[in-house]
């Protein structure tokens, strides 16, 4: 077993702030090579087969570690080497079949791969047929495969694997035709192919939505970049994205996202690397991962999408030091960087989170306050969104009294300032469950000083300041339903 781990210093690219993306990764572990098939299952991803540098038809099969950026080498097929293939994973397993396996013929097996036992296992043989270059995408626990053929005859039938049962069953034909070479994606539990070369050898730009529930193809907004074969498809964080590809004498860089819901394309950063047709694309977590084409070909790079602004703002439990700060879950933020300061003045300052809320806290009572926040995607290669739109909050008041008179209770703290110790008088008018902490103004908690449930009558809880320095401090106090703050000054 090999592993190639390359320092991530050797990958240095210019990474604009937002996302849309490209970083190189570590190159292939073996030989590089063109028409291979790729997976990733969970965490990890995985490529190999194809027409290798000093292998020819390749058998040979790779796992890349997102964590180390490292290659491993793993058990070969256990079937021919072959190129044009199909790869795609169910429920913690890889599937690999078809594809051509000599120079005249093609074949029909198909291999399921187990990453625990580093095993393949010969499952039921594709039954429409013997080709390559057909399209593969999974959707929920089953496998889809469609389109391909051979030197002679294309494709257009499409099929379900149900890894369960080891079984095929036919469903309704590809709605693009008998293609070769298409590029294809499941995302929001429809299955999406498009591009490739037809039967007449004409290259094809049209694109369709499979949904698999009314088993029915339905044509949508055709790819833009213009016709082409040999493109690769992934989807991420709720949309598709196609690129690369050639034509007869033009190899394509460019790169796609598709929105579903509006069914709309739009143009994103080209592709850095060489080789751009017949490369091997796939997903893990929030990034798609795109490498090979070319027979000599092992570059791999990461695409990260656009990091987008938080919306959606919303301040709640707003106390007299303390806030709490909220906006809308961003796909793809790993944290999220928030800043904040008197309104009126310069300086931010700066906190993190890794949910979509914050408690603020040391604040100044009875005060406006600026804030925004903005999503980070890749800490790493330091990927985030612009900072959000400025919201405003005011906390609230202190109370100063030495007294809070409530119809349910009556709270006094005598002397107030004190120096050595003071007296908090309670009155309750009924039994009642009472929690008193006393807090310092950078809203960390100090002591709890009552938690109970007391009886109706009259109550004392002395307050020794041993511990404490002189200044001001907050006793909180909560009594059934009611919350209440107020301010003690030693001195």
């Amino acid at each position: 077993m090999k592993t190639f781990l390359l320092s991530s210093h050797l990958f240095l690219s210019v990474i604009p702030a937002l996302g849309d993306s490209w970083i190189q990764k570590a190159d292939l572990g073996g030989n590089g090579r063109e028409n291979a098939v790729g997976f990733s299952i969970n965490d990890k991803g995985y490529i190999g087969t194809g027409s290798a540098t000093n292998e020819g038809f390749s058998k040979t099969f790779w796992e890349y570690d997102v964590g180390l950026n490292a290659w491993t080498q793993k058990a070969d097929l256990a079937g021919a080497g072959r190129e044009s293939a199909v790869g795609f994973s169910i429920g913690g397993k890889g599937y690999v079949g078809l594809g051509k396996i000599e120079d005249c013929c093609y074949t029909d097996d198909f291999w399921e791969y187990d990453p625990v036992s580093n095993e393949w296992t010969q499952k039921a043989n594709f039954p429409g047929g013997k080709r390559a270059s057909s399209f593969a995408f999974t959707i929920g626990q089953k496998g889809y495969v469609g389109t391909g053929g051979t030197n002679t005859i294309k494709k257009q039938d499409f099929w379900e694997y149900d890894p369960t049962e080891d079984i095929w069953t036919k469903k309704a034909n590809y709605g693009g035709g008998q293609v070769t070479g298409s590029a294809a994606f499941a995302l929001g539990g429809k299955g999406y192919a498009g591009t490739g070369r037809d039967f007449d050898l004409n290259y094809r730009n049209d694109f369709w939505e499979y949904d698999p529930v009314a088993n029915i193809w339905l044509q949508k907004t055709a790819f833009p970049g213009g016709v082409r074969t040999g493109s690769v498809g992934f989807a991420i964080q709720g949309n598709g994205y196609i690129g690369f590809g050639e034509t007869l004498d033009t190899s394509f860089s460019d790169f796609w996202q598709y929105n579903p819901s509006t069914e709309s394309w739009l143009n994103k950063s080209d592709y850095p690397g060489g080789g751009s047709d017949d490369q091997v694309g796939f997903a893990i977590g929030e990034k798609g991962y795109v490498g090979t084409g070319g027979a000599s070909e092992k570059e791999f790079y990461q695409y990260s999408p656009d990091c987008i602004t938080p919306t959606s703002f919303i301040t709640s439990n707003l106390k007299p030091t303390s806030v709490k700060v909220s906006w809308d879950i961003v796909p793809g933020a790993e944290t999220y960087n928030i800043r904040y300061r008197e309104t009126g003045t310069v300086p931010w300052v700066k906190v993190t989170s890794q949910l979509n809320y914050k408690k603020l806290t040391g604040l100044s009572p009875d005060t406006e306050y600026d804030w925004a926040v903005k999503a980070v995607c890749d800490p790493m290669s330091n990927i985030s969104s612009d900072w959000s739109a400025t919201q405003n909050f005011t906390t609230k008041p202190l109370r100063l009294e030495n007294e809070i008179f409530e119809s349910e209770f009556l709270l006094k703290i005598l002397p107030n300032p004190f120096s050595d110790w003071t007296t908090i008088s309670l009155s309750a008018k009924e039994p009642s469950q009472v929690v008193i902490e006393l807090w310092d103004l950078s809203d960390r908690k100090l002591a709890t000083l009552l938690d109970q449930a007391i009886e109706e009558g009259n109550h004392e809880i002395k307050l020794d300041r041993r511990g404490l320095a002189e200044g001001i401090y907050l006793l909180k106090v909560n009594m059934n339903d009611l919350s209440r703050t107020m301010k003690v000054i030693i001195q």
